[in-house]
Formats: C-alpha cells, structure tokens, sequence
C-alpha cells in the first residue's frame, strides 16, 4: 500500500506539534510495511499513490483533496483544530460565505468554504478527541460517523530518557520549570514567568522563536531575569526527553490546544504537567499528576506548579497514565482505516458532492 502524506508548505520550515506527528506517524507506519511517505506534488503525482492522507484541512489544503478525488483516491484527514469552534460559530461563518460569495458573484471563497470543501470531500476525517469531532460535527456540518478519534502516540525515547545528557550541556540550577514549543502569546511563556515571579525556581523555554517573537521572548527574559533560561530550537527525540527527564515539572499554559504532545511526553518522562484547560483531549488526567489552568490565571498557574515542586507524585505514577501511548498504536490504528476505505471507495466515490452555499 502506497500512502502519500501531505500538508501545506510553509509547516516544515518550523518546528512544532504538527511537524513531529507527521514525521513520527509517518516512521511508524513504514515500520508496519506500509510505504507512507511525504510527497513533494512539484515532481510527483498522487495518481501514483493508493491512498492520501492529509494532515490540517486548512492553508489551503482543500485543493489537495480535489485534486485526489479528480484521481479518484480516497482521503483521509487528520483535522487538527483548535478549540472552540460552536456551532453558533459555524452557523455565522456559512452566513458570512454566503455574504462573501453573492456579493463578488462566487468569485471569491472564505477560509471556512475552503475547509467546508476538503472535510466534506474527504472519506474519513481522523480527530484527536470528542471535542473535536463535536466542533466538526457542530461548526462544519460534518456527518458524525465519517469522524473517528485516533489519539497521538509517544516516541519511545521519553519512557526512557534520563537527565544526564540534558544537564551536561545546561548544567541549570535544580528545579526547575520546563515549557517547550513555539515562542509566543499562543504557548504563552509570558504568563507562565509572570505566574512565577519571586518563586524559588528557574524556568527553561525551548522553542522556535521567529522575527515577528523576538519582543515577546525578549520580554519574557526581561520580566524573569537570571531564573529564566531560553535554550532556542532543540530537536524533537533525545536531547528533548533529557531535557523532560531533568525538569521538576512541565507547565504549558498555552491559550489553546489539540491534544498537546509536550505534556504528554512530560508524562512519559515521569513528571507532573499544568496544563491549558483549553484543549481537545476527551479523556481526563489524574489530579495527582496534572492540573488543568485557565491560561489567564496566574493564581492558579503558580498554585499547581508549587503543588508539584512540594508534593511530586510516586515515582512511575505520572509514566503509568500514558504507558499504552506510542505512535506504533497510532500506525496500527491508521491502518485498519486506511484498509477500510481502500475496498469501500470505489462504489462511494460516485456519490460524493459537496453541499453548496447558495
């Protein structure tokens, strides 16, 4: 089986959530004898392909559904989105297409229409959690059985990474705070400094930080001063487990989630998580191993991340929570979708229209 996996560009130029599920699904599916793999579509077809799984329905990635289904492919998407999307919101988002649509005679499309187009089209879409699949359900009309909730793995290195390579290169003052992921308002490093201020700890942040973040980063070093450490943009996998395994705590705050892989690979690590009440995971996380903040509450921010520095949990209870969680479970999981919808597609194929917005 050939799988040609794709998503919009400009992904691969920085690093983030999506850019590792792709490659580790990706990984993990070759391990199973299936032939996936990122397609560049300037030099190759997807007509070559049997199947396309696509990863975001957004950045213009509709076209990519049409031009799969003109070579008559099934598709697959891995949705992605972030929390909330109501159904009031979809409900004004089609008013305002429809708005957009007569007065410029069809000639122009929202970005809704666009995902509209691709999630519609698509044969199955792949979910992170119940939330999720309610906000496709509810904000973009999707039927609820062409939904199904796939969770995401974690790389095996962080079940067993250690602190030592970490502490060799960053021999930081123990404890100390861990926030990973793209420097900005969105993963919110800044509330978490300011959550902080005069608590005994450091805090590290690694991360991508772009032109348009080096304000907010140099804010964040301004307001937390020699406790605060900026590591810059480390690679997924060893250095990064290390970096887990030698933290007290991680504390993600951010103003929005899917199903946030850094907490999750914290777990993994053997460590308690604050994490953003914000997000899309449909199952819960024990109390004594994580708490749930409003990115806003600084109050609350600092109460769980004291609660942590002064009552970790037993060792191997933060592991326990996530011990069944690999991208091998993940790839399996695809599989049996991906069988499924190779025998299936062709007598549904014919039938498959898009609703308009007229």
């Amino acid at each position: 089986m050939r799988v040609a996996v794709l998503s919009y560009p400009m992904l691969f130029q920085t690093s983030g959530g999506l850019k590792m599920k792709v490659g580790r699904t990706v990984d993990a599916l070759n391990r199973r004898g299936i032939e996936a793999r990122l397609v560049d579509p300037v030099r190759e077809r997807l007509s070559d392909f049997d199947l396309v799984h696509l990863f975001a329905p957004y950045n213009g990635n509709h076209r990519i559904v049409e031009q799969a289904k003109a070579d008559g492919l099934p598709v697959l998407i891995s949705t992605i989105l972030n929390p909330p999307f109501t159904r009031w919101e979809g409900a004004r988002a089609r008013l305002l297409t429809r708005m957009v649509g007569r007065l410029t005679n069809w000639s122009i499309k929202t970005s809704y229409e666009q995902m509209v187009t691709g999630l519609h089209l698509a044969d199955r879409l792949v979910v992170l959690g119940g939330i999720e699949k309610r906000m496709l359900v509810e904000g973009y009309l999707v039927p609820a059985d062409n939904v199904i909730v796939v969770h995401n793995g974690i790389g095996a290195e962080f079940f067993s990474g250690t602190p030592d390579a970490f502490l060799q290169r960053w021999p930081i003052r123990r404890p100390f705070v861990l926030h990973t992921g793209l420097i900005g308002e969105v993963k919110n490093q800044l509330g978490l400094v300011r959550a902080l201020k005069g608590v005994d700890v450091d805090i590290v942040l690694i991360g991508y930080a772009g032109a348009a973040a080096r304000t907010y980063l140099d804010q964040c070093l301004s307001e937390g001063g020699s406790r605060v450490h900026y590591l810059g943009e480390l690679p997924h996998g060893e250095i990064i487990a290390s970096a887990c395994a030698a933290a007290a705590v991680m504390a993600i705050p951010s103003e929005h989630e899917g199903m946030p892989n850094s907490i999750l690979e914290a777990l993994a690590s053997d460590k308690p998580v604050v994490l953003t009440n914000n997000h899309t995971m449909d199952f819960s996380l024990p109390d004594d191993v994580a708490s749930e903040v409003a990115p806003a509450d600084h109050a609350a921010i600092r109460a769980s991340v004291l609660r942590f520095l002064q009552h970790p949990p037993a060792a191997g209870r933060a592991r326990s929570v996530v011990a069944a969680m690999s991208w091998d479970a993940v790839a399996a999981e695809l599989e049996a979708l991906y069988r499924d919808l190779l025998p299936a597609h062709a007598s549904a194929a014919a039938s498959k229209v898009v609703t308009p917005f007229t």
